[in-house]
């Protein structure tokens, strides 16, 4: 018997209603799911959203309800349009649930047993449209294309961060002898030469800036970043670390994800 089929989507970002783009994307994937039943093929479908970060605080304060409202009703639209679209996904996830909440917690601690967080004083240039801190070539790259600069925020935080630097080699290593992990070929291409400036990343933000998130085990002054909390949900689709001996086996029946679209 082949090994089960295991298939996700980006999780959307909770912050307005889907829309053509959105579609795009979780009809292709539901494409993949299907043909994949067809030839007999055991398949976990598992697509969601995501529901923490500072523009769904925004937004939900200026439509003057609570995040976890808006979130709440957003997902509503997602699930109704979805099965409108007769899209034949397996699970919902959402970064809200409170299974995702335990798993992001475990984590991060983790994480840190491993010595792969530190706390440290930062001072960047973070983007708020991208929620992400730009790197020097970033930035570049935005002033030679004549990209609004306008919303950039220079911040000094002190943060969490994630030793993401010990990984580049592992990484680089990884990509180049799997030549089919990334496609098509250019953003193969492309992943390999930003692995040159690879650096350690913030995975935590005040709650001065963002207060709409998965606080940090130990320090309610902060809560967990994006690459942390929304990436993890594959392993949440999964009940990755259950006490259970049938989520245990079905997690290493199914993992890694065969197809990320």
């Amino acid at each position: 018997m082949s090994r089960p089929f295991y298939l996700t989507t980006a999780i959307y970002y909770a912050n307005g209603a889907p829309h053509i783009g959105h579609a795009y994307e979780v009809i292709a994937a539901d494409v993949i799911a299907r043909f994949n039943r067809l030839i007999g093929k055991q398949v976990f479908f598992l697509t969601g959203t995501d529901e923490h970060g500072i523009k769904v605080q925004k937004t939900a304060l200026a439509q003057g309800t609570s995040p976890k409202t808006y979130v709440d009703d957003i997902a509503a639209v997602y699930r109704q349009e979805w099965a409108y679209l007769n899209v034949t996904h397996d699970r919902f996830i959402r970064t809200t649930d409170p299974e995702h909440y335990e798993l992001v917690t475990r984590l991060w601690n983790k994480l840190v047993e491993k010595g792969d967080i530190y706390k440290a004083q930062y001072t960047g240039t973070y983007c708020p449209i991208r929620e992400a801190f730009l790197t020097d070539r970033e930035l570049k790259l935005m002033q030679d294309t004549g990209e609004d600069m306008s919303k950039l925020e220079a911040v000094t935080e002190e943060n969490y961060f994630f030793r993401l630097s010990n990984y580049k080699d592992r990484v680089r290593e990884f990509i180049e002898t799997h030549e089919t992990f990334i496609l098509p070929a250019y953003r193969r291409n492309e992943v390999l030469n930003q692995l040159e400036d690879l650096a350690d990343i913030s995975v935590s933000r005040s709650k001065k800036s963002v207060s709409w998130g998965i606080p940090v085990p130990g320090d309610d002054e902060q809560v967990i970043y994006v690459w942390i909390d929304a990436l993890s949900n594959y392993l949440t689709g999964l009940d990755w670390g259950v006490d259970d001996a049938a989520a245990k086996e079905r997690f290493e029946e199914y993992w890694p994800p065969n197809v990320q679209v």
